[in-house]
């Protein structure tokens, strides 16, 4: 591993188990990779309470301290079950969860998170912290999910979405860091159709595909290429697929213990009617998801 710079691994803490499992993933990585964690529990002042006296806010907010203590101390006994050479920092804070994370992540190398609650089409009517978290955080947000409960790092592969745009390289750099670190196979996928390729009317004059597939698997390989020399311990394969991204990886998440892809950090409304691989796979996917921003906004796992 490169030298870690220190900004630590951010995971948010809501009471929840799925959040005791995000914390359990996250001290794994840190351990891994040498970094300090910070658990983060913000007490969300009731709406209705806004406005009451301020004797009943002080109530209300040291109630919420006592909460969030007991919260901070569960997530910090989980983690040190599982990783118990790390630096720990629980925080408590009023206000709002999302926004104060967002704030997190402009120094964090990357924010850890319990699944989302909302179904996707929930997540256009109604506030969700992970999915705003998700679509607006500068360093990567690692959404965690599972079929069976929380697992340590082992030997299944890290999957990595690659999309023929520059957005890839964010995710594919950070998948290669993660699979250095956790000494795991990394497995890059391409997806394509007709009409994600080309317009309806341009796409219905081809009949055969094989120089396009020949073109995206030299793409794939240039663009995997980069990063070989820095990480050369990492075993490296890639697929073609056709049809669409999101189904694919949720397809293959059974088998995997992590699938990265980028995003443009849409809103959950505009992803909704725009088609988002990153808000199928966190609604999803059998295993956690990592959502990267583009490479020139914020650091990286490996602090390069």
């Amino acid at each position: 591993m490169d030298t870690p710079s220190g900004n630590g691994i951010v995971v948010g803490i809501d009471g929840s188990d799925s959040a005791l499992n995000a914390a359990r993933w996250a001290g794994c990585l840190a351990q891994r990779i040498g970094e300090p964690l910070r658990l983060v529990h913000v007490h969300e002042l009731r709406r209705e309470h806004r406005h009451e006296h301020e004797r009943d806010r002080e109530r209300e907010r040291e109630q919420g301290a006592e909460e969030s203590g007991a919260m901070l101390a569960a997530a910090t006994s989980a983690v040190r079950e599982v990783a118990d050479d790390i630096g720990i920092e629980p925080i408590s804070s009023d206000g709002e969860p999302d926004r104060l994370l967002i704030d997190l992540s402009a120094s964090a190398r990357m924010i850890v998170l319990g699944h989302t609650t909302t179904t996707e089409w929930e997540s256009m009517v109604q506030h969700s912290d992970v999915v705003s978290v998700s679509n607006h955080a500068v360093c990567p947000v690692v959404t965690w999910r599972s079929l069976d409960g929380f697992h340590p790092p082992d030997d299944r592969p890290i999957l990595v979405g690659m999309d023929g745009t520059d957005l890839s390289i964010a995710a594919v750099e950070h998948a290669y860091a993660v699979a250095a670190a956790l000494g795991a196979p990394l497995v890059a996928i391409h997806t394509w159709s007709e009409e994600s390729t080309f317009t309806y009317g341009e796409a219905s004059r081809f009949t055969d595909w094989t120089a396009y597939i020949d073109r995206m698997k030299a793409h794939m390989t240039d663009r995997l290429g980069r990063f070989a020399e820095r990480y050369p311990d990492v075993e490296v394969s890639q697929r073609i697929e056709h049809g669409r991204p999101d189904i694919h990886l949720i397809d293959e998440s059974p088998t995997a213990q992590l699938v990265v892809v980028g995003s443009h950090g849409r809103s959950a409304a505009a992803a909704a009617v725009l088609g988002s691989t990153s808000q199928g796979l966190m609604h999803h996917s059998s295993c956690p998801v990592m959502i990267c921003r583009a490479r020139s906004h914020g650091h990286h796992l490996t602090g390069a």
